[in-house]
């Protein structure tokens, strides 16, 4: 009847680990873009794209008039904020010779209470400046730079922009000598040492990514990643769920915005493996043929991807022992046997 005889083989039990594979959007771990708080002019750029920096290295340098002008209000609050206390110190001593009145004396602490208040908005605003620029510097430390180098000079080494972390400089948004907005980024920095990929799964496979292990294998060392615990979030522009990994980068591979295909490797599930041949598709369902006897039956079952010696995992459907039709399996199926064959779902 057919022009190789059947062949059948035992079912073995074994175990096999899934792989699974997906897409994953690339988060740096910090990420920021650099800009200044006021119009400016590039005098100076030190980076270029890929340029490896640490906290403090200075990034660029700029001419910055604004600089200049919440200096001198500082230094002009701060003087006529000890002019007032002199003065006050002057009007209680007369107090005490009973030489002036009351009233004097208050209007005196009043002065003294509007100038304070002046000096330190002075030095809020001073302040919050340096800071977007990530310039650390006391007020006694800058009042004593400015007194010994001028407030020109004290300016001018103000007017820098430093990197506030370790990181690697993935963009330039200006050039040399460009006059710059106040906000408008000039440059990009990022942390690349370790980085976040957010995995987009199905509902159904979520169970199995938050197990087992996933990789990124588009490098040599096959790079490991490391689930960060917490829910997944629903992404409904996709409809699917995003977990959170973290991994290393190698030699800086992966940036901000980077697509990248994971594979995963599930926990041990226990299996039989069966023959590509023993494995048929029919009617948008996969069977094999049991043989018991001279008989034979169709039985649906479930398998997974096959593996690289051509064998095929069934993970549902055919028991340990199970004699199973290894050759000619797509004949009893797909030809006119319809009296050798009783499908079973």
């Amino acid at each position: 009847m057919f022009a190789d005889p059947i062949v059948t083989q035992e079912a073995i039990a074994s175990s096999w680990q899934p792989i699974e594979t997906a897409f994953a959007r690339i988060s740096a771990r910090q990420q920021t873009h650099l800009s200044v708080p006021f119009d400016v002019r590039i005098t100076a750029l030190n980076v270029e794209p890929g340029t490896k920096v640490k906290t403090g290295d200075e990034l660029a340098r700029f001419d910055a008039p604004m600089v200049r002008l919440h200096l001198a209000a500082w230094l002009l609050a701060r003087q006529e904020q000890a002019l007032t206390h002199k003065r006050l110190r002057l009007l209680r001593k007369n107090e005490k010779e009973h030489t002036i009145t009351r009233r004097a004396l208050i209007l005196g602490e009043q002065s003294v209470a509007l100038a304070d208040s002046k000096a330190s908005l002075a030095w809020e605003t001073l302040a919050a400046n340096l800071d977007i620029l990530h310039i650390k510097i006391s007020k006694t430390d800058l009042a004593k730079q400015i007194k010994k180098q001028g407030l020109q000079t004290i300016a001018k080494t103000l007017s820098r922009l430093q990197a506030p972390f370790d990181g690697v400089v993935t963009a330039r948004r200006t050039s040399l000598g460009e006059q710059v907005h106040a906000g408008a980024p000039i440059l990009e920095l990022e942390t690349l040492d370790s980085i976040y990929l957010d995995v987009g799964v199905t509902e159904a496979l979520l169970p199995v990514w938050q197990k087992g292990k996933a990789i990124w294998p588009g490098h040599s060392d096959k790079v490991q990643l490391k689930r960060i615990d917490g829910i997944p979030r629903y992404d409904h522009a996709t409809g699917l769920w995003l977990i959170r990994f973290e991994a290393k980068n190698p030699d800086y591979l992966l940036r901000e915005g980077n697509w990248v295909k994971l594979e995963h490797l599930g926990a041990p599930i226990p299996i039989v493996w069966l023959p590509a041949t023993a494995v048929v598709a029919r009617n948008g369902k996969t069977w094999a043929i049991v043989a018991k006897d001279s008989t034979y039956k169709a039985v649906k079952i479930e398998v997974g991807s096959l593996a690289a010696d051509g064998r095929i995992p069934v993970t549902k459907g055919i028991q340990p022992g199970t004699i199973v039709v290894t050759k000619g399996a797509y004949e009893l199926l797909y030809r006119d046997l319809k009296d050798l064959i009783k499908f079973v779902d």
